[in-house]
């Protein structure tokens, strides 16, 4: 009997906690009644105190009601706090299983004891008896609510006896209180109940809400994190670096780096972008090797890596962080079966102990000794000066002398004649563009055209000096053609072609007079939109020529991609064949190759009479250069392009130097 009593227990307990969040239901119960249980057994306390007072005048220390209640009390007190705050799931479930058998316990005691005074007193003692022994009850059952299997008990375990007792009385009185108590029992079960159910509904509702947020700030975390990753490598990206070097400013000393690779793009062209993305790959996992623990690693897009170091106090333990930097990065690597050897830049600058420089200016440090380190060839890596500071100035003065009202007016047109070596005729005139600024001076292409490209001022630009240029060219003998350079934004535009024909039909100038010269860096930037535009112009009947030859690393893969009428050799590859037998070979042996492929060469840079000869010797077609002649206006050219074909020879070349 007493174990289906048990089984009956455990199921009515099992079904207070069994719900779809069984867990934040017990603890929420187990805690409420950890706050209530002192209550309880103070009200029992009490009440049967008072009872025992009522009935036979008196309480004393000893065996009695009271002092049980007060003992199991304090026993309860002991296994509840002496848990701390942080309680297991299942002891939580064990202390309210010992709660509904303590109240089963103490109950019955409490309801022996009723009994036996309802049996034993006068009618004033036995009103006393129903009167606390229903608070008694009563008061316990509220105390309990939070576990209503617990709750229940009093109201069975000591009203229903004693009303029955009352009912047997056959006293009037006593049968009254008895229904009232009995009503009031039924009612409090029902509020139980009620109580139960509502009580369950709020800590699922407040469980289902903190689901919610949970899974809003799992989301929030996720999107924080995508945004702050660099999807290929897993490193932090630029927005990442940037918040980081925003919490490192104005504290203890710390370097900035800024690593790009050498001649990645060639790699992506070369050997695809999935072989691209592997290298970058192990570039990251090289930094990471390499900064361990003692910074950041971020991506900040393309082949260009952040690095932020710690404790990095002096501008000469750059220097050597950056050499270690190097080291740990350069080096064979192997891609689809393909051994590669990886060459980097760094640039570096120092922000030192509470100095509050911005994370734009730390990056703008590092990126302008990243500019330098790619200047010094031997040792590719650069941190930041003072002096360093100039080229940034001198670049924000011509930003804004270029955004200046009127700046096209300073702009003008100079030629310099590229002539046919054997017979001393003029081919064509190279137009170069040159800019005087009221303030600034004389402005070299090389500055402003980088510039202009990035504020997007080319377009209007190379549209006004094209146009200066077919205009002056019209004047020309009909076999002399104009040469123009254009730029890596120009030939890779779309409709970069569709331009320039269209200047060419707007000035009268015949496209066939036209020679377009493109450099290998201006290819790189996107070979097939460049093929797209040359073709164009080919086909519309412009020489095409292919600038600066050997200067690159691909040109030879060019020749074989798109058909050049004329290759102009290099200045430094012409110089080199003067001063050494290796460059004299192998200047002879890109003449030979371009005779193979049937197109004209013409050597840039000729600055003497030994080099004129030389070049002449090796069998170059044309030559261009200060020694034959220098770049002049357009006012000094029209009497020279408008002389008979064959007017200068190569000894009167000199004179017109002088």
């Amino acid at each position: 009997m007493l174990l289906r009593f048990r089984e009956l227990l455990h199921l009515h307990i099992d079904a207070d906690l069994s719900t779809t969040s069984a867990s934040a239901v017990v603890e929420e119960r187990y805690w409420s009644l950890r706050r209530h249980v002192p209550i309880v057994y103070l009200l029992g306390l009490v009440n049967l105190s008072a009872m025992e007072i009522a009935t036979s005048g008196r309480v004393t220390f000893g065996p009695n009601l009271p002092t049980f209640i007060a003992a199991c009390g304090l026993l309860r007190l002991v296994h509840w706090f002496g848990e701390g705050r942080t309680v297991p799931h299942a002891i939580m479930i064990k202390r309210m299983r010992q709660t509904v058998w303590f109240a089963a316990i103490v109950c019955a005691a409490v309801c022996a004891r009723c009994l036996y005074l309802l049996h034993v007193g006068d009618a004033a003692s036995h009103m006393a008896v129903m009167l606390f022994g229903g608070l008694t009850a009563i008061g316990v059952a509220y105390g309990l609510t939070a576990l209503p299997s617990a709750g229940r008990i009093p109201l069975v375990l000591i009203i229903v006896p004693i009303s029955i007792a009352a009912l047997l009385s056959r006293e009037p009185h006593f049968a009254g209180a008895a229904f009232g108590l009995v009503v009031v029992a039924a009612l409090t079960m029902r509020l139980l109940n009620s109580h139960s159910r509502h009580f369950t509904d709020v800590i699922l509702s407040r469980s289902r809400i903190a689901y919610e947020q949970e899974k809003v700030e799992h989301a929030h975390q996720e999107a924080v994190v995508a945004a702050t990753t660099d999807f290929l490598t897993g490193l932090p990206n630029r927005r990442a670096f940037v918040a980081a070097l925003e919490s490192a400013a104005g504290g203890r000393a710390f370097a900035v780096a800024i690593l790009d690779l050498d001649r990645f793009k060639s790699v992506n062209d070369t050997f695809g972008h999935a072989a691209g993305d592997q290298l970058l790959d192990q570039v990251a996992a090289r930094l990471l090797h390499v900064i361990g623990n003692r910074g950041m690693v971020a991506r900040l897009g393309g082949d260009e890596f952040g690095i932020l170091i710690h404790d990095v106090p002096r501008t000469r333990s750059a220097h050597l962080l950056g050499r270690e930097i190097l080291d740990g990065v350069n080096g064979p690597v192997h891609l689809h079966g393909r051994q590669l050897v990886i060459s980097a830049c760094c640039g570096l600058a120092v922000a030192r102990s509470g100095e509050a420089k911005s994370p734009s200016r730390l990056m703008a440090d590092a990126d302008l000794a990243l500019y330098q380190a790619k200047e010094n060839a031997s040792e590719k890596m650069a941190v930041f000066e003072l002096r360093m500071e100039a080229p940034r100035r001198r670049r924000t003065e011509i930003e804004g002398a270029l955004l200046a009202p009127g700046v096209h007016d300073n702009f003008a047109i100079v030629f310099q004649p590229i002539f046919e070596l054997k017979t001393g005729r003029v081919l064509a005139h190279e137009a170069l563009a040159r800019w005087t600024d009221p303030v600034l001076g004389s402005i070299s292409p090389a500055e402003f055209v980088p510039i202009a490209e990035h504020l997007n001022l080319i377009d209007d630009l190379n549209s006004r000096l094209m146009a200066l240029a077919f205009e002056r060219a019209r004047r020309w003998r009909k076999d002399v053609k104009l040469a123009f350079n254009l730029s890596a934004l120009q030939l890779c535009s779309r409709n970069s072609a569709r331009a320039v024909l269209r200047a060419l039909r707007d000035s009268g100038f015949g496209p066939e007079r036209l020679q377009v010269e493109v450099t290998e860096t201006a290819l790189l930037a996107d070979f097939e939109r460049a093929r797209e535009n040359l073709t164009e112009l080919r086909k519309a009947g412009a020489t095409i020529v292919l600038d600066d030859f050997g200067a690159g690393y691909a040109s030879i893969g060019y020749l074989r991609e798109l058909h050049f009428d004329q290759i102009k050799l290099d200045g430094g590859l012409v110089t080199a064949a003067q001063h050494s037998l290796d460059g004299k070979r192998l200047l002879r042996a890109v003449v030979g190759l371009c005779e193979a492929l049937g197109v004209v060469t013409v050597a840039e840079h000729v600055e003497s009479d030994e080099l004129l000869r030389l070049v002449r010797d090796l069998g170059c077609d044309a030559g261009q250069g200060f020694w034959l002649m220098r770049p002049v206006p357009a006012e000094q050219l029209d009497e020279l392009s408008t002389m008979p074909s064959v007017v200068i020879r190569p000894k009167e070349m000199r004179r017109r130097a002088a």
